[in-house]
């Protein structure tokens, strides 16, 4: 007997975004389909799913998009998409630097392709003039990480555009998160881009950086094509990984849950921002306070007197709380960890569950970068991968997003991300810390004298006791201390 449309798992790779009659039912319904992409290759093939997929648009922002393998392919798949009618606009924070700057004012040439810069450096090849006269403005910064295919179907995570975050990096490896989402949420999505894109801080690439020649485009195009035939056969074997890409969603159930686009508002940039136009208000409306369980995942964890107040009080009141974020030794950020760590103790005595990322992920299988191109990825020494992602949940509600648990977040920088209503998520979530963190993670605990220790389980189930910061030295330890007493906690 035929499944009927009711059950019949939901397959992106078989629909062009989802137009069978289960999606059409969940959309009556105001619901939003949902895939979590904490795989590197799903994440990135997902992206490169939605360019080749879309019919009339792209939307893109990102707080980070390199002058690399991944940014390269991730354009080179954009300019094909342009050529083919699709209308693609790009908008990249200048945090992200001027490598990029010559080719996008050749892309900006296309005229199916849009680029601005947000909130530019007067002075972009000399910052230190900005840092020193004009903080107040370029301190805020767009952290946002969003694709939106057709205004129909879209990704957002954690994830900036380059090799570090997708396993293809031969020096350092993120752990991260993303979601894919189509329906009722993405029109939300698509009004907080086009708030970005029209806002007076989003300047076209050729004001900003002059233009290009046609000649220009036709080298970058002969450039990209030796790159794929030539270099490392992309072109060849991204197909290869678009089949893997289907397959795998195939074997995947798209599900449907009540979810909402969250986002600051461009006028957090201004400092002008207010109420519901913060995130972290979002946050709170729609996730309200927990009553029973929170678990908080984020790369930068900053809780301030404030944040470690109201986890304690949580803990206080029977709320299961546990916390994950990096190590020192594993913390890209080392000066974030200063002022994490004064509030560590407090979170601990009050029943606040810590853990902290081990600087180390060892692979025991060939990456999709590695199967796709032929080429090997040395073994990486210690220090060498992070904890990047941020989400949490919440009594069977969870955010997947940009929105780091730090005062950087809350006040300066803009931040986006998906609120899924789903007990059935929340519980895989659980489940998978559960599995996943003894084996990545250090357990930090109190001792009988209250001072603080770290657990770590060796690949034979033996306990490492740890009596200060693992994997670090002395002078490590001492600085954080130091840098801590400085008045710039308001700046993580």
């Amino acid at each position: 007997m035929n499944q009927s449309a009711k059950d019949k798992p939901i397959s992106v790779a078989s629909t062009h975004w989802f137009n069978d009659e289960n999606s059409a039912v969940a959309l009556s319904k105001g619901q939003t389909a949902f895939l979590p992409l904490d795989d590197a290759f799903m994440s990135i093939a997902s992206r490169i799913h939605l360019i080749r997929n879309a019919k009339n648009h792209i939307d893109l922002q990102y707080y980070i998009w390199k002058d690399d393998f991944i940014g390269h392919m991730m354009l080179q798949e954009l300019l094909r998409a342009a050529d083919r009618g699709v209308k693609v606009r790009l908008l990249i924070d200048d945090q992200n630097g001027t490598q990029l700057d010559d080719t996008l004012k050749v892309l900006a040439l296309h005229p199916n392709f849009s680029i601005k810069i947000f909130n530019p450096y007067k002075y972009r090849h000399f910052r230190a003039i900005d840092y020193a006269f004009r903080l107040k403005h370029v301190n805020h910064r767009m952290h946002n990480k969003l694709i939106i295919a057709d205004g129909a179907i879209a990704v957002t995570g954690g994830r900036n555009i380059s090799r570090e975050y997708f396993d293809a990096s031969e020096n350092f490896q993120f752990t991260d998160l993303d979601i894919l989402f189509y329906g009722t949420a993405v029109q939300e999505a698509n009004t907080v881009f086009q708030q970005f894109w029209n806002d007076d801080l989003s300047y076209g690439v050729p004001q900003l950086l002059g233009e290009s020649s046609t000649e220009d485009l036709r080298e970058l195009r002969r450039l990209y094509e030796l790159d794929a035939v030539h270099k490392n056969n992309v072109e060849n074997r991204i197909e290869y990984a678009q089949k893997i890409l289907s397959k795998n969603l195939e074997q995947k159930q798209i599900r449907w849950a009540p979810a909402h686009f969250i986002a600051d508002n461009p006028n957090k940039i201004r400092g002008e921002a207010q109420g519901q136009q913060l995130i972290y208000k979002q946050i709170q409306q729609s996730m309200g306070i927990p009553k029973q369980n929170m678990e908080l995942v984020s790369a930068y964890f900053v809780p301030t007197q404030k944040g470690t107040d109201y986890l304690s009080a949580l803990a206080q009141n029977k709320v299961k709380v546990r916390v994950l974020t990096n190590s020192l030794a594993a913390n890209d950020v080392a000066i974030v960890h200063s002022f994490y760590q004064k509030y560590r103790q407090d979170l601990l005595k009050n029943g606040v569950k810590m853990y902290e990322f081990k600087p180390y992920i060892e692979r025991n299988k060939r990456t999709w970068y590695e199967v796709m191109t032929g080429n090997i990825i040395p073994a990486k020494g210690k220090n060498a991968s992070s904890l990047h992602a941020k989400f949490f949940d919440i009594d069977g509600m969870v955010f997947i997003g940009s929105f780091n648990f730090d005062p950087r977040s809350a006040n300066l920088n803009t931040e986006v991300g998906l609120v899924v209503e789903s007990e059935q998520l929340q519980n895989e979530i659980s489940a998978s810390l559960d599995h996943y963190l003894p084996h990545i993670a250090y357990e930090v605990k109190l001792d009988q004298n209250n001072n603080l220790i770290w657990l770590e389980q060796k690949n034979d189930g033996s306990i490492k006791e740890w009596k200060h910061e693992p994997e670090t030295t002395t002078l490590q330890r001492l600085s954080m201390k130091w840098v801590s007493y400085l008045p710039i906690e308001w700046l993580m």
